[in-house]
């Protein structure tokens, strides 16, 4: 009785265990494959995902920056390719329930899938925005010694000197709304005689002139004051000015129309051309007005590197003696009289004979009682006193 019992127990359990094994083998195993393909495939596309939307996200970072590109055709260009980056992008599903959907989906998600032209042309354009990014600071507010130096660049240009606040033949250096710097240049393009001491005097019918704005806006002002003139006999025609920037690239009156549109776009392609290790020379002007007023006349076929490291070395020295030597000055003057006798010295500046060597003997016999002395043009308070290395009583022009 209990063997056949268990005979029929055995053979009840046959069916059911057929039913989990058809349920396995034809539903769950299929599903758990399909959602694994799925997964894989998935992730797959997530992967190449990735790195597009790198490439999406460094083009809308530049975009949403401040600092705007010199081409503004290229803000457009890389929003037109942001968007058809993201059209392009494959987009993942929701996994579905069923077995047969799933399956259609890994189908889809399987398609060669290749975002190498995308890529390609974001970098592209985001190198490009950059570029052009880094060009217009170049050309915003930049300080006379970077335009010097893209200046003497040029085979034609033969000199270049920045007008001072002394020099300035039009008085509008640093005052408000005008020019940060100016610098004139000669061209050997121009054969006519120019008269002048200096490339400043000469003026800009000697070749040409670069005038730095702080604002597109003071340029252009600037730009439409010069157009007034254009069309004028040579003495009062302004030659060729374009505004790139907030810089006005202006070029000789005596040059040909050719010869201006050339010489124009050297200069502006010059300035505009990015070098490694110009992050010191390109930033923005911040000098003050005394470096401002600093001549720097200069003939571009004469220039050396070893006449640059001398300059160095002897501003730096004159610089260390001059700290040196103004901790003394206080108490050195202190000791001088109203009668010209110094307590210090023992000695009186109006009756001294001597100086530095390159003063000459007249140089402190011309003080007088109110301390001006008539050979130099300058006052006692001017100078500063004598190194400790010197004999007697060296005088120094004071800085």
């Amino acid at each position: 009785m209990k063997n056949k019992l268990k005979k029929n127990a055995l053979w009840g359990l046959i069916p059911i265990l057929c039913l989990i094994a058809a349920y396995y083998f034809l539903a769950f195993a299929p599903h758990q494959k399909a959602v694994d393909s799925f997964n894989n495939i998935a992730q797959k596309v997530k992967n190449k995902n990735n790195l597009l939307e790198d490439k999406i996200k460094t083009a809308n970072q530049l975009l949403s920056n401040k600092d705007k590109p010199l081409d503004e055709n290229l803000s457009s260009e890389l929003k037109n390719e942001i968007t058809s980056a993201e059209k392009a992008k494959r987009k993942i599903p929701k996994i579905k329930k069923s077995t047969s959907d799933i399956n259609k989906q890994v189908e889809v998600l399987k398609k060669p899938l290749d975002y190498t032209t995308e890529i390609k042309k974001l970098d592209e354009l985001n190198q490009k925005y950059s570029t052009s990014v880094k060009q217009l600071k170049q050309i915003t507010n930049p300080s006379s010694s970077f335009i010097e130096s893209r200046l003497k660049e040029i085979d034609t240009i033969t000199g270049v000197q920045s007008a001072t606040e002394d020099n300035d033949p039009n008085k509008g250096l640093n005052k408000q709304g005008s020019y940060t710097a100016s610098v004139y240049f000669t061209d050997s393009l121009v054969t006519d005689t120019i008269e002048g001491k200096d490339i400043v005097t000469k003026g800009t019918d000697a070749g040409g002139n670069i005038e730095v704005y702080k604002t597109v806006e003071d340029a252009q002002k600037r730009n439409e004051y010069l157009s007034a003139f254009d069309g004028l006999p040579a003495m009062l025609n302004p030659g060729s000015h374009y505004v790139y920037g907030t810089i006005i690239i202006r070029t000789s009156g005596r040059l040909t129309a050719t010869q201006q549109n050339d010489l124009t776009q050297k200069i502006y392609q010059k300035l505009i051309e990015i070098k490694d290790g110009d992050t010191s020379e390109t930033s923005q002007k911040t000098e003050t007005n005394n470096s401002s007023e600093t001549s720097t006349q200069t003939n571009v076929t004469t220039q050396s590197t070893q006449k640059n490291s001398g300059t160095v070395s002897s501003s730096t020295t004159e610089n260390t003696t001059n700290t040196a030597s103004s901790e003394k000055q206080s108490e050195y003057l202190s000791n001088i009289d109203a009668n010209g006798y110094n307590k210090l010295t023992g000695e009186n500046i109006f009756e001294k004979k001597s100086g530095n060597p390159e003063d000459g003997p007249e140089y402190h016999s011309f003080f007088d009682r109110n301390g001006y002395n008539s050979q130099t043009g300058m006052n006692l308070n001017d100078y500063v006193v004598p190194n400790d290395s010197s004999t007697g009583i060296g005088w120094s022009d004071g800085q």
